[in-house]
């Protein structure tokens, strides 16, 4: 495939996107080896479409030869982050059994996929999990108090837990103490995260929503990727 045909086939694929849903609208579109096939990507996802723009293919491409996930690939070159530039002190640290994996997760107390994995994580071990408490008000305009009532508890890591698994409302009232709540949100904007929960894995690998409990096993163990 030459450099004009590929140009004028994500011109094609540009178009039509511009009717997709907001949540898929792609914010790079990439050539994969296979000729005809990209993938479009946004922080939320990434799919693939065929050259004529016509076709949507759900899932991921695989080399077989290198046993390498393509898709993944090109996702995390996007998106992936380096944790070691994450501000720790504004999460909640929880270490269970040896903690030598390493989750560092952005959450909204109200969302129910937040509170879906956080009944999940109860059951994990061996893992050390970082949770940046934020908010997203268009969809959970009191998310934000909440979070900082949380904070400002006795036991913030408690409560929260408390909050998410049991429903039980913070006993606090105060907003007032040193939280780093608002400083979050930018955070989390700074990168690109929309939805919750947002997951990221000790080598800073991205992932969104609430996995499967095979491929969220995979993906706290994963090994480093070829990223560009």
């Amino acid at each position: 495939m030459n450099m004009q045909i590929s140009l004028a086939n994500i011109e094609i694929i540009k178009n039509m996107a511009k009717s997709f849903p907001q949540e898929m609208k792609p914010e790079f579109i990439d050539k994969t080896p296979i000729d005809g096939v990209y993938v479009l990507s946004n922080p939320r996802l990434a799919f693939m479409i065929d050259s004529s723009g016509q076709y949507l293919i759900k899932g991921d491409i695989f080399d077989l030869k290198t046993q390498e996930n393509i898709t993944d690939i090109i996702f995390q070159n996007h998106y992936s982050i380096n944790p070691k530039q994450l501000p720790l002190a504004q999460a909640f640290k929880e270490v269970k059994g040896n903690g030598k994996r390493i989750l560092y997760i952005f959450a909204d107390p109200d969302c129910p996929a937040c509170q879906a994995l956080q009944t999940g994580l109860e059951e994990m071990d061996d893992v050390t999990i970082y949770t940046f408490p934020i908010a997203l008000i268009r969809l959970h305009p009191t998310a934000l108090e909440t979070n900082k009532k949380i904070w400002c508890s006795k036991e913030p890591l408690k409560v929260w837990k408390n909050y998410l698994v049991d429903a039980v409302k913070p006993h606090n009232q105060s907003t007032s103490c040193n939280n780093p709540i608002d400083q979050n949100m930018e955070l989390a904007k700074k990168h690109n995260v929309d939805l919750t929960p947002t997951i990221f894995n000790g080598l800073g690998h991205r992932m969104v929503g609430i996995p499967d409990e095979e491929e969220f096993e995979e993906f706290i163990n994963a090994k480093k990727v070829r990223l560009n």
